[in-house]
């Protein structure tokens, strides 16, 4: 269990690897920011990617910490060992990549950016020491992982809270093959992103819809709904 309060993560996904990644916001409301001052304090849940092992138990546990999660075996006092990756706001959607195992993740923004990020083991991606670059709390910042920058920032001119979608890997749209297809709950706007592995190679708006899109899913055929 971790604490609630607006930003409460949202997605439980079985990675490529057969662990169940977790993803947990900072567990406070809109504002003020990081209430709770958890953005970069890894001794707890929140603000966070888990990944744990669900068919596996350690001692007094319904789970088992996958023994290489980055800080399995740091101490729990000073960084929870089921963190995957931390420094989030409010990861509301997640997903992995059926073809590379990528793992991306759309995460809500405070003032000024929404942020999609691409989630690497052991990383730090910034909240609340920074939103985007946009300095928040930057005396907070952790040394424990460097902070990483979001793969693609929006101002709030355009998107006012991100909801991550799915890589493409459908037929019905050969010209969005391999592209990361995200969305927007406040505008409607849907986009879609190509990246190579190291930086995007491609970027464009693809819709702008009348909807407020809460979440994408994705079928055994890799069309996107």
């Amino acid at each position: 269990t971790w604490l609630a309060g607006g930003h409460n993560g949202a997605t439980l996904q079985f990675g490529p690897d057969g662990f169940l990644y977790v993803s947990t916001g900072d567990g406070g409301p809109a504002a003020p920011p990081d209430l709770h001052n958890t953005g970069q304090d890894p001794s707890d849940l929140l603000s966070s990617i888990l990944r744990i092992d669900v068919d596996h138990r350690d001692t007094g546990k319904n789970y088992r910490v996958p023994p290489d999660n980055p800080w399995a075996n740091g101490d729990p006092a000073q960084v929870r060992p089921e963190l995957w990756a931390y420094g989030l706001r409010n990861p509301w959607k997640m997903s992995f990549d059926r073809a590379t195992g990528n793992l991306w993740c759309g995460d809500i923004g405070w003032e000024l950016w929404e942020m999609v990020h691409l989630i690497r083991r052991g990383g730090n991606y910034g909240w609340s020491a920074y939103e985007s670059g946009q300095p928040i709390k930057p005396a907070l910042a952790n040394p424990l992982a460097p902070i990483t920058r979001p793969i693609v920032a929006h101002s709030h001119a355009e998107a006012a809270s991100i909801t991550g979608g799915f890589v493409y890997h459908g037929t019905q749209f050969p010209e969005l093959a391999g592209a990361y297809v995200y969305g927007d709950f406040v505008t409607g706007k849907i986009w879609a992103l190509w990246h190579d592995g190291k930086q995007i190679t491609r970027h464009e708006e693809i819709a702008d819809t009348p909807h407020s899109i809460v979440t994408f899913g994705q079928d055994d055929d890799g069309e996107l709904y």
